[in-house]
Formats: C-alpha cells, sequence, structure tokens
C-alpha cells in the first residue's frame, strides 16, 4: 500500500523488544521528516507558538522585573520605605518637621534617611548651564540603602548644616555623559544653583536600577534651613528605613505607626487622618493599581497563547485526521497504540520548543522597545529587562504546556480511530466524525472570543487615552509654549530680586511679535496643582482641627487665566496692585465657592491658612473655573485657590506663552534667546509647545496602550489564520461532499454560501461571547484609570464587526476553492 511507506519507525518484532534508545531516536528521525514534508505547516506552527510564548514571557517578564527581580540594595530584607497615608494617598511623602522628629528617637526602629526632589542648575565656565535632575539627602542616605560612592567619598554629618553643604556626589552616568568619565572629576568645583559646590563622590553603576533613582543624576546635602526645620504643611520628603536585625518586623512597624500617631494627636492641623506605615522596599516599586494592570498583561497574554495553541490543535487535528488511514494501515501491519501515537508527540514537543526558541528572538526585540519607549522624552532611564533565571524557567515551562496544549489532545483523537471502518472508507471520511468536527468549531469559537476579548479592550483604553489626553477642562493648550526655569538661590536670593526678575520676564515676553500675553506660575494646569494647604473662613466657628477644608494652590501673575484659558467666572482677576506689601487677596475655583458658600457668593469673604499663627487673612476677589488635569488618577482634592506670586514669590517658575498669528514652535527660540539675554547660566526645561509636554506626560499610559494593541493585532491574526487553515483545510477533505453537491446542480455560489455560514457562524457565536469577557476587561481597566472613560459602544460595536469581518475573509479564499471543484475529477476519484 502506499500509505505504508510513511511507516517510518520499524515494527517491533515478535520476538525481541526494540532498544529504547535507537527506537527514541527513530521516532525523533519520523518526527523530524514527517514536519519536513509539510514545511507550510511547520513553518505556521512555529511561527504561531513563537509569538504567543514570546508575547506572553515579554509581559511575564514585565511583572517580574517590578515584582519577583531582587532589589539592587545589600539584604534588602531589612530594607523598607516609611510612608505617611491619608485617605487621599496611601503612599505618601512627610514634612521635615515630621522627619526631624522621628530622627530624634529611631531606637524602636533602627537607621532612617530621607530624601527630597530638587532639580538644580548645573554650570561651568565655557558651557551651557542645564537644569539637572537631582535630590536633597540626609547624610546617611547611601549607607541605609547600603551602597557607597564608587569614588570619592559620601557625605559626612557636618555637611547637612547651611553653609558646609556646598559639596555634591553624581551619579556615574551623569559622570560619563556630562564630564567623559574624567578620572580626576573628584574634587572639581562646578557651579550648582549659582554657588560654587566641589564634587566629592561618583555612585557606582549598579548603585540603583530602573525602579528607584534611576533618573537622578546630583545628589547634595539636606541641609535644612530654620523654615524648613519647623514646616510641617509642605510635605516633600521621602523616608528610607533599615529596620534594626534585633527588633522584629511587626514591632518596628509598631514603632513607625507610634511616631504617626504621636504627630496626628500633637499636630492635628497638618497630620489628622493620617497615619504611618512601612513596605519592604522589594514590594514598593509599584502601586496596588499599577500592579494590577501588569497582571492583567500577563493574562491578556496568556489569552494569545490559547489562541495560539487552540490554533495549532485545530490545524494538528485536520492534518491527524488526514493522517488517518496511515495510522490504520500502521495499525493493522502490527503497530501498537502507543507506537502509533509517539511520533504525534514528538513532533508536537519538537515544535512547541522550536516556538520557544523563536519566543527568545520576540521577547529579546520586545525588552528593548519597551526599555526605549518607557524613557519618555526626559532622558530617564526606561524599563531594562533581561533574561533572567526566572523569565527562561517561565518560557521554558510555556514551551512543555503548549506541548501538551495542542499535542495531546489530537493524540486522544487519533487513539479513538476505528481501524476497520477507516480502512473500509478508502479516501471517504476524512473529515473525521461529528466530535471531531465539533472539537474544532469549540476551538475556534474559543479563538474569536479571546480575540474578541484583546481586540475590545485594546480599542477601548486607545480611546479613553485618547480622550484624556485631549481633554481640556478648565484651560486651553493650543498657541501656547511652556517652560520651567529655576533661579539660583546665590543670585536671586530674596524676594525682590525674584519679583524684579519675574516683572522683566514678563515684559520682554509680551514684547515679541505674536505673543499676546504671558505669564509665571508655581504649576501649570495640565499637570495639576500639588501643593496642599487648608484654610478656614473668617468669621465661622472653626472646625475641629485637622478637619479643615483643604485646596491645592498655585501662584501666579495676574495674567496668568487669560494666558492658560482658565474662564474669570465672576470678580476679578489678580492686577499689578497685588504685591507683597499690599492686602493679601486669593482666587478660588467654583467647586471651593460651592462647598464654602454655597448659593451666597464669596465675593468680599476672607479666608486665612489653617495652622498658622502669623497667617493674615486674605480677601477672596474672584473664582474661576474647575481645571482637571490630563494624569487617569482622579485630583484627590478638588478645592483649588490662588494667590498672586509677588505676595509668596518661589525660585521655580513656570512659564507660558500665548501666542496669535504664530505657530507656538516658531516662538520657542525667541522666547530662549530672551531668557538667555536676562541670565546667560539660567537654564529652561522642556520649553516647546505645550501640546508637546501634554502629549508626553502620559507616555507610560502610551506604552501601556500600545502593548494593549499589539497583544490584540497579534490575537486577531492568530485567529483569523486559524479559521483560514481550518477552513482551507476542510474545504479540501470536503471536495468529494462538494463535487457530489455540485453534480447534482449546486450552483458555484451555493458552494462559496455553505463554507462562508458555517465560518461566519462560528465567528459571530465567538464574538458574541467575547463580548461578555471584554465588558469585564473594561471594568479592569476603569478601576485601574478611574479618570478614563473607558466605556464606549461604538468601539465595542466597531470591534465586533471587524471580528467577524475579518473571520468572513478568512473563509472566503477556501469559499472560492472549494466552489470550482470538478465534480468529473472528485466521482472518479470516488
Amino acid at each position: 500500500m502506499r500509505a505504508a511507506a510513511h511507516v517510518a519507525p520499524r515494527l517491533q518484532s515478535p520476538q525481541g523488544m526494540m532498544d529504547p534508545i535507537k527506537a527514541a531516536f527513530r521516532d525523533m528521525v519520523f518526527a523530524v521528516r514527517s514536519l519536513r514534508r509539510t514545511p507550510g505547516f511547520t513553518f505556521i506552527a512555529i511561527l504561531t507558538l513563537g509569538l504567543g510564548i514570546g508575547a506572553n514571557t515579554s509581559m511575564f517578564s514585565v511583572l517580574a522585573g517590578y515584582q519577583l527581580r531582587p532589589s539592587p540594595y545589600p539584604s534588602s530584607e531589612r530594607l523598607e520605605r516609611i510612608y505617611r497615608a491619608t485617605p487621599q494617598i496611601s503612599r505618601g511623602s512627610v514634612s521635615s518637621a515630621d522627619y526631624l522628629e522621628l530622627k530624634t528617637d529611631t531606637s524602636g526602629y533602627g537607621q532612617v534617611a530621607t530624601y527630597g526632589n530638587a532639580s538644580m542648575n548645573l554650570s561651568e565656565p565655557g558651557q551651557a548651564a542645564e537644569m539637572v535632575p537631582g535630590l536633597r539627602i540626609s547624610a546617611n542616605l547611601f549607607s541605609v540603602l547600603g551602597m557607597e560612592p564608587g569614588l570619592g567619598r559620601s557625605f559626612r554629618p557636618e555637611e547637612e548644616t547651611p553653609g558646609n553643604h556646598r559639596v555634591l556626589i553624581i551619579s556615574h552616568r551623569y559622570w560619563q555623559n556630562r564630564f567623559g568619565g574624567d578620572a580626576d572629576i573628584i574634587g572639581r568645583q562646578v557651579r550648582v544653583d549659582g554657588e560654587p559646590f566641589q564634587i566629592v563622590g561618583v555612585m557606582p553603576e549598579n548603585f540603583s536600577d530602573w525602579r528607584h533613582l534611576s533618573f537622578i543624576n546630583l545628589y547634595r546635602p539636606l541641609a535644612l534651613d530654620d523654615e524648613e526645620k519647623n514646616d510641617r504643611s509642605t510635605i516633600w520628603l521621602r523616608l528610607v528605613g533599615r529596620r534594626s536585625d534585633a527588633i522584629p518586623p511587626a514591632r518596628a512597624g509598631e514603632f513607625i505607626a507610634s511616631v504617626g500617631k504621636r504627630l496626628a494627636e500633637d499636630f492635628p492641623v497638618e497630620n489628622a487622618e493620617s497615619n504611618w506605615h512601612t513596605v519592604p522596599i522589594g514590594k514598593s516599586w509599584v502601586e496596588a493599581s499599577a500592579a494590577g494592570v501588569m497582571t492583567m498583561l500577563v493574562g491578556l497574554s496568556g489569552f494569545v497563547l490559547l489562541i495560539a495553541c487552540s490554533n495549532l490543535a485545530n490545524l494538528l487535528l485536520a492534518r491527524t485526521m488526514a493522517r488517518a488511514r496511515e495510522f490504520a494501515v500502521r495499525g493493522a501491519l502490527g503497530a501498537s497504540r502507543a507506537r502509533l501515537l509517539l511520533p504525534l508527540l514528538i513532533e508536537s514537543l519538537l515544535v512547541a520548543l522550536a516556538g520557544g526558541a523563536l519566543a527568545v528572538f520576540v521577547a529579546s526585540w520586545t525588552f528593548d522597545w519597551i526599555a526605549v519607549a518607557s524613557g519618555g522624552d526626559s532622558g530617564n532611564v526606561g524599563v531594562v529587562l533581561t533574561l533572567d533565571w526566572r523569565v527562561l524557567g517561565w518560557l521554558f515551562g510555556v514551551s512543555l504546556f503548549t506541548a501538551v496544549a495542542f499535542g495531546v489532545v489530537p493524540a486522544m483523537f487519533a487513539q479513538r480511530l476505528d481501524l476497520n471502518s477507516t480502512l473500509k472508507s478508502g479516501s471517504r471520511g476524512s473529515t473525521a466524525d461529528r466530535g471531531h468536527q465539533r472539537f474544532r468549531q469549540f476551538l475556534i469559537v474559543g479563538q474569536f472570543v479571546l480575540a474578541m476579548v484583546l481586540l475590545a479592550g485594546a480599542g477601548l483604553f486607545i480611546h479613553g487615552l485618547h480622550e484624556l489626553n485631549n481633554r481640556r477642562h478648565g484651560w486651553e493648550s493650543d498657541n501656547l509654549v511652556t517652560g520651567t526655569v529655576l533661579l539660583p538661590a546665590a543670585t536671586y536670593g530674596t524676594d525682590e530680586k525674584i519679583r524684579d526678575f519675574q516683572r522683566l520676564t514678563l515684559e520682554r515676553f509680551e514684547a515679541l511679535p505674536g505673543v499676546t500675553s504671558a505669564s509665571l506660575s508655581y504649576s501649570m494646569p495640565f499637570f495639576g496643582l500639588a501643593e496642599t494647604r487648608k484654610y478656614v473662613v473668617a468669621g465661622r466657628e472653626a472646625p475641629q482641627a485637622g478637619h479643615e477644608p483643604a485646596a491645592v494652590i498655585n501662584g501666579v501673575t495676574p495674567q496668568y487665566f487669560e494666558t492658560v484659558g482658565t474662564p474669570l467666572l465672576s470678580g476679578r482677576a489678580f492686577n499689578a496692585g497685588d504685591t507683597l506689601t499690599s492686602p493679601r487677596v486669593f482666587i478660588i475655583n467654583a467647586a471651593m465657592a460651592r462647598g464654602l458658600f454655597g448659593d451666597q457668593s464669596p465675593i468680599g469673604q476672607r479666608i486665612s491658612q489653617a495652622g498658622v499663627e502669623s497667617g493674615e487673612s486674605g480677601e477672596i476677589v474672584g473664582v474661576v473655573g474647575d481645571v482637571q488635569s490630563v494624569w487617569a488618577e482622579p485630583d484627590p482634592v478638588l478645592y483649588q485657590l490662588y494667590q498672586p506670586m509677588a505676595q509668596e514669590p518661589r525660585r521655580l517658575n513656570e512659564i507660558a506663552v500665548r501666542t496669535t498669528g504664530v505657530p507656538p514652535a516658531a516662538l520657542v527660540e525667541s522666547i530662549r534667546a530672551t531668557m538667555m539675554s536676562l541670565d546667560p547660566d539660567l537654564p529652561v526645561r522642556r520649553l516647546q509647545p505645550a501640546e508637546e509636554t501634554i502629549a508626553v506626560a502620559n507616555y507610560q499610559l502610551g506604552v501601556l496602550r500600545s502593548l494593549l494593541s499589539a497583544l490584540g493585532l497579534l490575537g486577531l491574526g492568530l485567529a483569523s489564520l486559524g479559521i483560514y487553515g481550518v477552513m482551507a483545510r476542510t474545504t479540501i477533505q470536503r471536495r468529494g461532499e462538494f463535487g457530489i453537491r455540485i453534480a447534482l446542480g449546486a450552483q458555484a455560489g451555493d458552494i462559496t454560501r455553505l463554507v462562508l455560514r458555517s465560518g461566519a457562524t462560528l465567528a459571530l457565536l465567538g464574538a458574541g461571547i467575547g463580548l461578555m469577557g471584554a465588558l469585564a476587561v473594561a471594568e479592569l481597566l476603569a478601576m485601574a484609570f478611574p479618570r478614563m472613560e473607558i466605556q464606549n459602544v461604538p468601539i465595542l460595536l466597531g470591534v465586533t464587526l471587524l471580528l467577524v469581518a475579518i473571520g468572513l475573509l478568512a473563509c472566503y479564499i477556501p469559499a472560492r476553492s472549494a466552489s470550482k471543484v470538478n465534480p468529473n475529477d472528485t466521482l472518479r476519484a470516488e
């Protein structure tokens, strides 16, 4: 028989058993030859599994990189982050005064260090100044983390005293990029914020990773001044603790909690409803919501893998049924069931391992892309993923899982073949029985269910992120140029000098051609107002300490509201008469006006900052519209308050320049030149059109959007490939049936519709079931990103139609082929 030619493994003789090693080798050779005889199937199988396993491995690597990768610091099992939690923020910073309170007695815990963000202007003779991300740190931060400079020395305790603080430690990356790896860097003099600083140390390259402090280039001593030492309202310091090995974790946690409780009792205005707690540093890299999103990514990538598995199980089942007569012949010649099925299992294993090898390249490419995309445009270090033993173990386990998933089931169906009926059927009956057909249909429906979940989840998230990035609530970014400037304390050490610089800057900006207005402020509205203060209404009974209404504040110049497009609803804006020596005035947002005064007009009412003994009350002179940021997380505080920048000048200034008749990008260089004419050593950070700044603000969500899109498109492609492959093979196996139908009078269109109808039914059923899964994914996304409008009926409808359309297209080519069957050839073969 011709089929007997395919019987590669020699049958066991009755007198003895074949050597097991030789038998295994023969089975392996036969499996390789069988795969080589069907290069199309082999290529599709390996490619499909490579993409599926690669996608799943990549997403697992993200999760493992954040949560399973060890901390970069030695003995990190005793290293913890200490947080001040409030009803709005679970992992908050602390004030400098509260830090000093904790520092007075840490006997019940161990060592505590602190750091706070402090961008710095660094300059050298003959080189342009630049604003560099940096930290003010306690002298013991590096020792608490268990790391010391690779070159030079760490800070000394006496250098935390103002006046002795002009020393600097730089990152290894900044040493290479800015100073070219100069071996004589220790002792080099630079200017930081206009003052001479000496570089005393360079941190080693492995000091931190992308999860912690990776974006920091400069470190300077904390050096708190007298005002900062007594400030409990400004929350800006992060705490790190190394628990003593003599103190159990539970008791150390109780000690930190007791400190927070005591501070809440002693200073209720600033600390009421707050509590302190510790989190092991290895579990502090991501928030719970972010961890949930990463887990969801692994789950969705698992959907892609399941699509690949079901796809290949279907193809392999069709291929197995096509070889039914071969198995029947081999069985008739004496081969046992195990001998018949072993080559199928070896084929599955070979394909799975080859797919796993391809997945290594897919994952490596994904790692490189994520590293670049997650770094944004700020020069920060992006997420760095590696193929460590965890990831490789996961990849190997997934490869074995796929071998079982798409190899065992078809083999079990092959084991159920009736050899006698298969031999009698000749070339008929090769489409397998109804059980086989139902199983194949179940796999196709399952693929479309999973593809629907992936596509809908990606589509809903893309729509939500687009709406979020283009939301303009209370401000307008068109025709706006923004930037950040930090005035050095050495040059602008008094309020008078700061005000003079700000006045001259705005005059120069407004004189530029095409500029309609310009302003300076503490912060830009599209990124929210960061600093929170509590206020009380004059003439009313004071609320219980700690329960005063809180508002986020912003200091602005007179043309701010006109420049950023925040509408003035009632009263007046600030003007040149609102100075440091004039009575204090405030402007509040509509939510604060409603919350504090109801239907009564707030204009003329007086409020004062709670807990500030010398704080004078100020008059409310205006009400403006509510402002919402572009962040996906909801703003924790609804009340917003504005004060004249002249009445509380600050050295950190956000520039905003509105243009008319001139594209914003065309004015960037003119604005930069104006700033250089005012102070050549004063760098402006991110001076660019506001639209560009906003576009990259949510770049991390953009990475998530790209990952979801890739998973959705990959799932759709694999599902389409699966239904096409199955329908094509099924059509070939049903050629005899189609030939008979045509011989009995069926038209080509009838055959085409018959095949299309079967495919469309499966696609519609899969899309309908998948719609419920898509709604569940939408709920998960909505919980993770409350500010994003995830639910969208047109998106769900569009994805459903797209999925069905692609399913029909995947069926159309096999359907056209089926309609061209020659009935004479078919009947002659029968």
